[in-house]
């Protein structure tokens, strides 16, 4: 197989040298999540790499254009644009570029004391570590400026700075279904119009039912797709939602439990508090408590 043994045109890349990564390994803003190596290959023709005993580090790819393809424990998988994969630590491996079409990738190689965390976040499917994923400018702009700042790290601040930006970078790629779905009811996205809708019923008692019908959905058929993109039930992230409304009522007003109860269209104010503390945690009274120093309305 062809190979490519020089740089591409316009590429940007950085290897961290060791006092770097001695440094990061030591810094307890960077301990947990750090970089080691970081880069964007644009029209990556005949790039390919094989690691018969894998990588110290997590790998991250993530194509914008193009094609390519990796192979993890004698599976191979086809990338396209806006799919994203990451290669476990110590994992024997290889991928290239698609010798036609070759792909254009944003990459980072990371590790730190959390990195195995952030793979089972991404994926908690340990067996499948690709992804599709909406494009995203802000993405692609906080990358460059990760790289910016890893390409100034004779300053250790700048390092520090964009291991910081690293975990946002990363926590881009789960998050981006929250935000695809909460701004794309102009296009009439049925999952953003439920949650529309919930939002403004937050007083109300809903069933399934009530949400499938407003997505013109069968129950079924609408539970399964909303838990694809939000995972959770429907339901269940209705009463999330009612919960995180109590809360600002139980901070912000001098309402009593049992009103806010109410207002959350919870008839028994005693089921109000224990749905309220099994989602946050604590009860109603010790969440006020904790926010308005001890004062009670109950």
């Amino acid at each position: 197989m062809l190979k490519k043994s020089e740089g591409f045109i316009g590429q940007r890349s950085f290897v961290l040298p060791d006092y770097l990564i001695l440094s990061n390994q030591q810094h307890p803003l960077s301990k947990g999540l750090y970089i080691t190596d970081i880069g964007y290959y644009p029209r990556a023709s005949f790039h390919n790499r094989e690691r018969a005993s894998g990588c110290e580090q997590y790998i991250l790819i993530y194509c914008v254009d193009g094609e390519g393809w990796y192979s993890v424990n004698e599976v191979r998988r086809v990338i396209k644009p806006h799919q994203f994969f990451v290669i476990p630590a110590q994992t024997p491996h290889q991928y290239g570029a698609d010798v036609s079409n070759p792909w254009s990738i944003y990459w980072i190689h990371f590790t730190g004391q959390n990195a195995k965390e952030y793979l089972q976040y991404l994926f908690p499917n340990q067996s499948v570590w690709v992804q599709d994923i909406p494009e995203n400018k802000e993405r692609n702009a906080l990358f460059k400026d990760i790289l910016a700042h890893i390409e100034m790290s004779y300053h250790q601040e700048h390092v520090v700075y964009a291991n910081l930006a690293l975990g946002q970078y990363l926590n881009s790629f789960k998050i981006t279904h929250f935000t695809t779905v909460a701004t794309s009811a102009e296009q009439d996205d049925p999952i953003s119009n439920v949650i529309h809708f919930m939002k403004e019923h937050l007083s109300e008692i809903k069933t399934l039912e009530d949400f499938a019908q407003i997505a013109g959905m069968s129950a079924s058929h609408f539970s399964a797709v909303f838990r694809q993109k939000l995972q959770s039930t429907p339901v269940h992230f209705f009463t999330f939602l009612k919960m995180q409304r109590a809360c600002y009522l139980l901070e912000f007003t001098t309402l009593r439990v049992k009103e806010v109860a109410f207002q959350m269209g919870y008839h028994d104010p005693y089921h109000f508090s224990r749905v309220f503390t099994n989602i946050m945690g604590k009860s109603p009274r010790d969440f006020r408590n904790d926010k308005v120093q001890g004062v009670d309305y109950l």
